[in-house]
């Protein structure tokens, strides 16, 4: 993790250089061999820690924001800025630092010094350096690395890293614009990635929709934000009316990226676009996998009573009043289920409680052709599941010798479970976990055991972190399916049994449930 370097100067100007090695070197160091926490990443461990990364911290206080932050190795410097106008130079300082030793790593310190025109390729160099101490046989060398920092104009590199430090969005506008100028002029192939993923993101914050999706869909798959840049063009597209824009954003995201809030937004986009029937495959994944959210129960609720599954959605609005008692909205779609299947006195009665909490009732009531799309939004990117999905993917990609070690251990609790032996079984997921919390056959294994132990809500609990990291764990999700469907919660049973029959039409297990389901017995 780059932490931002001090400035030893007394001339403020040159503060944006601070931030500058965050935002170089991160894209530099890219690369398979070395993970690099990027300065979004790192900033939520600053707010965690309620601390600014404008502060000036002590070697501990940084040491803390690299342990929260999950890294085992910080960057942290300091720079001096001297000379004239037309002729500034630089002198840099850095080191790394091993967080769970607060030591000195290699016991190095990088000097380097040159006139600032040359900051790129100092970063660049130091870039080689961190690379070549942490692993010598990574088939990098010096050249290649500060080709690619000094890949962007250093005049729309300054402008950009400028912009990203102002608050004042009129002042950002310009210094993205002109970076974004700066680097066409320049001559350099494809396009400013970061600089345009900015000022894409301005334009959405201020509401300018229609500039901000044409901004976004500039960007390529190969630029840093593009998954965060997709998520943003579906929300625009949705703002802006286009729905088919949305739905088509958001699906592409899906399709790489595992988060709830994105199939939650795709199913919602469906709705909005006219697509009822498609809408609950993806509303149904964000149920199975996170059944506590409101706004996911309510959606899903939503989308069964618009293709006229009324039973069904009865008891996701349920859920949702029980978490709200105060939704109107669910108040007045649970009055229309329940009137739609014949319960007409509980049908009354939600629709006079839909008539207390809902501002708009009477205007519904004398226009029900005006009644908007009810479906809900989840308006913010999860940047800090994001990056732990990231980095388990980057792992997966590339296994290592403790890899291998967590793959013995669960080989080894499967023995131990299928012989009764669940105490060692749990010692060997303990391990598991310990090193990898994220690991979804773990957490499933646990939930195994303690069904077993006849620990119910413990065993939900593991079995909901197993779909959680792995929706597409199947085993897990008939698991969910038989708890819910013997604690009476038929539509979070029908959920998760849909979802895996959606995984594998065939699977035994989950046909099995669904029959179970739908016969009682």
């Amino acid at each position: 993790m780059i932490l931002p370097f001090e400035n030893r100067s007394q001339q403020g100007e040159y503060n944006w250089i601070r931030e500058s090695f965050g935002i170089l070197i991160v894209d530099v160091l890219n690369v398979p061999g070395i993970k690099v926490i990027t300065t979004d990443e790192r900033n939520l461990a600053f707010d965690k820690l309620k601390l600014s990364p404008n502060d000036i911290l002590t070697r501990a206080a940084m040491i803390r924001v690299a342990e929260v932050a999950q890294a085992n190795i910080a960057l942290i410097g300091e720079f001096d800025v001297g000379g004239e106008k037309g002729n500034v130079t630089v002198a840099i300082s850095a080191r790394l630092i091993e967080t769970r030793e607060g030591r000195l790593v290699g016991n190095k310190v990088f000097n380097y010094s040159g006139p600032i025109s040359d900051l790129q390729k100092m970063q660049g160099q130091l870039a080689w350096n961190i690379l070549y101490l942490r692993n010598p046989s990574l088939p990098y060398t010096s050249d290649q690395l500060v080709r690619k920092a000094t890949s962007i104009p250093p005049l729309a590199y300054q402008s950009l890293v400028k912009a990203i430090q102002t608050g004042d969005p009129k002042i950002r506008e310009g210094y993205l614009k002109r970076g974004i100028q700066e680097f066409e002029e320049s001559g350099e192939a494809g396009h400013f990635g970061k600089a345009i993923f900015e000022l894409a993101m301005l334009n959405y914050q201020q509401r300018n929709f229609a500039e901000s999706i044409k901004l976004f869909k500039q960007l390529s798959v190969d630029d840093t934000h593009y998954s965060e840049g997709l998520f943003y063009l579906g929300l625009s597209g949705y703002k802006a009316g286009d729905f088919v824009e949305s739905a088509a954003a958001f699906n592409r995201l899906a399709e790489s990226t595992q988060l709830f809030e994105v199939y939650n937004n795709a199913g919602v986009a469906m709705i909005a676009g006219g697509n009822k029937a498609d809408s609950l495959s993806m509303l149904r994944k964000a149920v199975a996998n996170s059944p506590n959210d409101a706004t996911y129960r309510f959606n899903y609720g939503y989308a069964l009573w618009l293709n006229q599954n009324n039973e069904e959605a009865i008891q996701h609005f349920r859920a949702v009043l029980r978490s709200n008692p105060r939704d109107g909205e669910a108040h007045y779609l649970l009055a229309k289920c329940l009137s739609a299947t014949g319960q007409n006195n509980e049908a009354a009665q939600e629709d006079n409680e839909a008539r207390k909490q809902l501002e708009s009732y009477a205007r519904w009531s004398v226009e029900p052709d005006k009644i908007p799309v009810l479906a809900r939004l989840k308006q913010d990117f999860n940047k800090a599941a994001f990056y732990k999905l990231e980095r388990q993917q980057s792992a997966s990609d590339r296994p290592s010798a403790q890899q291998i070690s967590q793959r013995q251990s669960l080989d080894k609790a499967r023995q131990l479970i299928a012989a009764k032996n669940d105490s060692e079984a749990m010692i060997e997921l303990q391990r598991v976990l310990a090193i990898e919390a994220t690991n979804a056959e773990a957490h499933y294994l646990r939930g195994v055991i303690l069904q077993r132990r006849g620990e119910a809500d413990a065993a939900i609990s593991a079995f909901q972190s197993a779909v959680s990291w792995n929706p597409r764990l199947i085993d897990a999700h008939v698991a969910l399916g038989r708890l819910y469907l013997s604690r009476g919660d038929r539509a979070l049973a029908l959920a998760h049994s849909k979802q895996a029959l959606e995984i594998d039409p065939q699977n035994r297990d989950a046909v099995a449930l669904r029959q179970q389901i739908e016969t009682g017995r």
